[in-house]
């Protein structure tokens, strides 16, 4: 029987003498009944499953080779469907009715017809037997509202759950990354003031001090900068701006980091790229982001590639560089807050999984749009188009 939401009425007739089929036919089809006549019982059944309003044989139709698949067919329907049978029958006690009331112990929902038939009984009965069956097809779309909005209500739940994990995960991670960086701070504080470090090893400690001190404070804009982009008041500064110089300052912005594990840089920037109308701040903020997360997953003796070119009326960024690429399962959600590859404690890499989403909201704020490709053990590709 059919689950989706049609309402068939129609009367599915099983009539195999003479013209019975043909007869009951134009009887409920002057009544404003619409019928369908089976040619045999196997017909019946497909009909059935397409859908039906009520079946009405007569006797002979029990004769059928296929009448045992009519009843299969019947005790399969779904628990909202009870398709009326409705069957002309003899009213005397002879053994073919006997066998006729056993063969219908099986079936679900008959009702029993009497011959010679009664056209006004037997047109109420057809139309009582489609009420019954319309409150049937009310009851499933009921059934199938229901189960709708449960299926909802565990997709919120879910939904509720995954981004509970989220906020846990990230408030772990949050903490981990503050004080990452005042570990050695507060350390070389101590050996600055005990007075006991040469020249040499107070400009190191100082150097790590000034590091790590920028790095908190990165932190802390981007998450002021998501707080900003949650509540709407993240505003860029609109001018006209040098592009190429704009991506040189991101990458300078990131080469020690990249000298410091011996990541090769190589830049080629078109100088038709150039000219542009945007905030040039926060589109170095996306080059260095970008950049700077391909340095992170870069291995040592690693190269990141950065291109920049015209291409119609758009500038467009790409940033490459050889790590292991990015997991095909996170890759749809690489530009979601607070999402990362790897969440757990013991990640190889640190950061807080939010600086791709803040380039995805800039280049969006500029028109733009930024994309994520994949080469397994070879890399990821970022592209960044922005409207020239």
């Amino acid at each position: 029987m059919p689950t989706e939401a049609v309402v068939d009425l129609r009367v599915l007739i099983l009539a195999p003498i003479g013209r019975d089929g043909a007869l009951t036919s134009q009887l409920l089809s002057s009544a404003g009944v619409p019928c369908h006549v089976c040619a045999d019982a196997r017909e019946l059944c497909h009909e059935i499953r397409q859908g039906a309003g009520a079946v009405l044989l007569t006797e002979e139709a029990l004769a059928d080779p296929g009448i045992d698949e009519l009843a299969a067919t019947l005790q399969t329907q779904p628990a909202w469907s009870d398709v009326s049978l409705l069957l002309f029958a003899g009213d005397d006690r002879s053994q073919a009715t006997i066998r006729t009331l056993r063969t219908l112990e099986v079936m679900r929902n008959v009702t029993l017809l009497d011959r010679p038939i009664r056209v006004t009984a037997v047109i109420s009965t057809v139309r009582a037997a489609l009420r019954g069956r319309r409150r049937q097809y009310e009851l499933r779309d009921v059934l199938a509202a229901l189960e709708s909005s449960r299926q909802d209500a565990e997709r919120a739940r879910d939904d509720a759950e995954r981004a509970n994990r989220l906020k846990d995960e990230f408030l772990a991670t949050l903490s981990h990354e503050l004080r990452t960086p005042l570990s050695p701070i507060l350390g070389w504080v101590r050996l600055l003031r005990s007075g006991d470090l040469d020249a040499a090893a107070g400009a190191r400690g100082l150097e790590v001090i000034e590091r790590n001190v920028r790095a908190q404070t990165q932190l802390i804009e981007d998450l002021l900068d998501v707080s900003r982009i949650i509540t709407g008041k993240l505003r860029l500064e609109v001018r006209p701006m040098d592009l190429v110089a704009v991506v040189e300052a991101g990458i300078e912005a990131v080469r020690p980091a990249a000298d410091a594990k011996n990541i090769q840089i190589e830049a080629r920037l078109d100088p038709m790229a150039s000219a542009m109308v945007g905030d040039p701040d926060r589109l170095q903020q996306v080059v260095w982001n970008l950049v700077s997360n391909a340095v992170k997953f870069t291995p040592k003796e690693g190269r990141v590639e950065v291109e920049l070119f015209k291409v119609d009326s758009h500038a467009r960024l790409r940033v490459k560089d050889t790590g292991k690429g990015i997991p095909p399962g996170f890759l749809p959600h690489v530009f979601d807050r607070l999402r990362q590859a790897d969440s757990t404690s013991t990640r190889a890499h640190g950061g807080l999984g939010i600086g791709l989403a803040i380039v995805r909201h800039l280049v969006e704020l500029h028109g733009g749009r930024v994309t994520a490709d994949n080469r397994p053990e070879r890399g990821a590709i970022f592209t960044v188009e922005l409207p020239a």
